[in-house]
């Protein structure tokens, strides 16, 4: 867990558990987990900025790029908040697990939607991978070379990459309860069960823009407040990532809570947390198998909490909370 406060003049990290689950390697704090999720922030960001530069607009349509089913009704900012109707592609029978982006996106195109664009959220992978695939259309360069030279490098994120199927640096094994999977008890009721180790998944490369990337919890921090605190796309684009739009509003209004944190919706590649006794935070979760994170940064009260956890079954959502509570109130 990485703490930020006043522009990062004070920052603490607290790190236990193992490296090599159920093996006995402490963690240090340089240690690289998986982080799922939170690489959409990055490429939302990417998006922001071709937006800001002016070579791509919100409004474009998924048709002014590329070639895909009903684009003509689906525009960038739908994919941003997930209101474009696009069901996730791994669901969809004829999936392959091993299978490149523009493969994923095409199984996505011969679904159905779900509803009409812009009219209700869901949240898809899918459209993550759509803007990955617009942002090389419209840079001529590779997702990751953009994220790398945009935010990795100037950001010196030195402990942050994107996953091609190679550690750089000390990667760490991820680990699962052994339930759910064929032959395995049920992980319900929650009860004590052993670890499996995750040493290897397809999906920490085939989910790309939408999930590739490896990090650190202090490295998470550092980005979520650059971004949040708009260091890395102007105010404006700041607020469009960190407002939730009216559709992921009423989708999480009856949602409960999780520990002292409550989801509230979603902006255009941001999510917005409630706090219990801290106030509102704009962060993103990641899952992949073997590993959950969390970022978020509290713009009131100058506070980033980020975590990383190399099981899967650990409560992301709940962590931030607590982790959040703790840290606003000088716990260590």
């Amino acid at each position: 867990m990485t703490t930020s406060e006043d522009d990062q003049v004070a920052e603490s990290a607290a790190v236990s558990g193992v490296a090599d689950p159920p093996g006995s390697t402490p963690l240090t704090e340089r240690d690289r987990f998986h982080v799922g999720s939170i690489t959409k922030t990055f490429t939302a960001a990417l998006i922001m900025q071709l937006d800001q530069d002016g070579v791509l607009s919100l409004d474009d349509t998924i048709s002014n790029w590329i070639d895909f089913p009903n684009g003509d009704e689906i525009t960038v900012e739908m994919l941003l908040g997930h209101t474009s109707g696009i069901p996730e592609y791994y669901t969809l029978d004829g999936f392959d697990v091993e299978a490149p982006p523009e493969e994923s996106v095409a199984l996505a195109g011969t679904a159905p939607l779900l509803f009409v664009p812009g009219s209700a959220f869901e949240y898809a992978n899918s459209n993550y991978l759509l803007l990955g695939l617009i942002a090389e259309e419209i840079t001529g360069s590779t997702w990751e070379q953009e994220v790398r030279t945009r935010f990795l490098e100037p950001l010196a994120l030195t402990d942050t990459y994107v996953w091609t199927g190679e550690p750089e640096g000390t990667t760490v094994t991820g680990a699962r309860a052994e339930c759910d999977e064929i032959g395995e008890p049920s992980c319900e009721p929650t009860r004590p069960l052993p670890q499996v180790p995750v040493t290897d998944s397809a999906f920490w490369t085939t989910s790309w823009a939408a999930g590739a990337m490896v990090s650190t919890s202090r490295d998470l921090a550092r980005w979520m407040r650059a971004l949040v605190e708009g260091d890395v796309v102007d105010r404006d684009h700041v607020d469009l990532m960190i407002t939730p739009t009216p559709e992921s509003i009423e989708f999480f209004a009856e949602s409960a809570p999780n520990g002292p944190l409550k989801v509230t919706g979603t902006g255009l590649g941001l999510i917005t947390y409630e706090i219990d006794g801290v106030g509102t935070a704009h962060g993103h979760n990641g899952q992949v198998p073997g590993f959950i994170a969390n970022a978020a940064h509290l713009l009131d009260a100058s506070l980033t909490v980020a975590f990383t956890s190399n099981f899967e079954q650990t409560d992301g959502l709940a962590t931030l909370g607590e982790l959040t509570v703790s840290a606003a109130s000088g716990e260590s």
